[in-house]
């Protein structure tokens, strides 16, 4: 079995920069990097989010890295493992800092009550048919006040005290050590129950739209393929990422 690692124990740190994924995938091509290694930044220009949405963010006033990991035990159908891991610790590394509740919007945006306060973009490259190694882009609000997206938020806006960075990366490493920990020790069952216990408007009608008409439904979970389950009236159907949107 592959051994726990000591998420962040190295780390990078770059005042500012296009991507941390990018600087990051530099440095696993360019140098011997361990896995477990940490980009992290004041600043970046060009910040993605899911699908090349951008990632809006104040220099200095949030929390922006990338993790490398090695995931060679997980199979390419495998992948929602890793992205139910990653959102479990942001989603608690949240709720360290505020105390309301917090929630993980599929796939992986983690909300405080209504509002978008942090997000993952997860580059895997595969190898045959396992995961070769996954360079992983985090981005939490701290401190910054004012966005111009309208659901989106940062956990001063709920909590009214300032974050310290530091004290926030250093949180979210102890989070992904411990669920990167039961995902080698093969505790699949607890992540699942975690990430659905977790799932934001689970149980409850929403309002949601898919190419222009507005549907109603209820977010039944996820299955093994990622895929969102919603009940609409009597019938069940599943929706893939960016196939259908929650309307807040």
């Amino acid at each position: 079995m592959q051994q726990p690692l000591n998420i962040g124990e190295y780390s990078v740190y770059i005042e500012q920069t296009t991507s941390t994924n990018d600087e990051l995938k530099l440095l696993i091509n360019s140098s011997n990097l361990p896995e477990g290694a940490l980009v992290h930044t004041q600043f970046q220009s060009k910040g993605r989010g899911q699908l090349q949405n951008t990632w809006e963010s104040e220099f200095g006033s949030n929390l922006l890295l990338s993790l490398y990991l090695k995931p060679q035990f997980l199979l390419v159908e495998e992948q929602i493992w890793l992205n139910l891991m990653i959102s479990l610790a942001l989603r608690d590394t949240v709720q360290e800092f505020c105390s309301q509740s917090v929630s993980i919007k599929w796939p992986n945006d983690i909300f405080i009550e209504d509002k978008k306060v942090a997000g993952i973009l997860i580059e895997n490259v595969l190898q045959g048919k396992r995961i070769r190694m996954s360079v992983i882009g985090i981005g939490l609000n701290l401190n910054q006040e004012s966005f111009s997206a309208p659901n989106a938020a940062s956990i001063k806006n709920f909590s009214g005290n300032m974050v310290d960075p530091t004290a926030a990366r250093k949180t979210l490493c102890e989070k992904l050590n411990h669920y990167y920990a039961l995902l080698l020790g093969n505790k699949r069952e607890l992540l699942w129950d975690l990430y659905h216990t977790h799932l934001f408007a689970k149980g409850k009608s929403a309002l949601f739209e898919k190419d222009g008409i507005f549907l109603e439904g209820e977010i039944l979970g996820i299955d093994k393929k990622g895929r969102l389950h919603i009940m609409h009236g009597d019938e069940i159907k599943s929706y893939a990422n960016k196939e259908i949107k929650l309307i807040l």
